[in-house]
């Protein structure tokens, strides 16, 4: 009896296309990702790859480090890796800085090869296994909770505030 009067939310049901929706889909769909969305998208791959490859950087690289996987992550890279990434940020910098771009003989490699992926996931698993053992998440910290930010601080009104 129960199961007969269970109410199936909206978002288990089967959904019925429309008629317009059927035309769009079967004739203005293939059109648009044939002659937009699929140039676009090429042009914008095309043209990260070329600056990537124009500063001598990996895509890896542009990962921001102060992200606590990516942090973690540097932790545990090789130092020949570490030191590689340290010296194409240093010569991407000097390039920009001096508006110039590698010569065509030094840009024959593949910037997409993501060294970082393993250390990237051992983070990963490392941050989640030393949240469940510490009980931590991240909800727990509530910002401006009894005269203290939660940003660190454990006197009240230790900091200084501009409003």
């Amino acid at each position: 009896m129960a199961a007969e009067r269970a109410v199936v939310p909206w978002y288990h049901q089967e959904m019925q296309m429309t008629p317009f929706e059927q035309f769009c889909k079967a004739n203005i769909y293939p059109l648009w990702f044939k002659y937009v969305k699929g140039p676009f998208e090429r042009y914008q791959y095309e043209h990260m790859i070329a600056e990537l490859r124009g500063h001598g950087l990996m895509l890896d690289d542009q990962l921001n480090d102060k992200e606590p996987v990516i942090e973690r992550a540097l932790e545990l890279l090789p130092h020949d890796l570490i030191v590689g990434r340290y010296r194409r940020l240093m010569r991407a910098q000097e390039m920009m800085a001096k508006k110039l771009h590698l010569p065509l003989a030094e840009q024959n490699y593949d910037p997409m090869i993501p060294y970082m992926a393993p250390s990237i996931e051992e983070a990963k698993f490392q941050l989640q296994e030393e949240q469940e053992l510490l009980q931590f998440h991240p909800w727990d910290r509530r910002l401006f909770s009894g005269h203290t930010t939660g940003l660190g601080e454990s006197t009240p009104y230790s900091t200084f505030m501009t409003w």
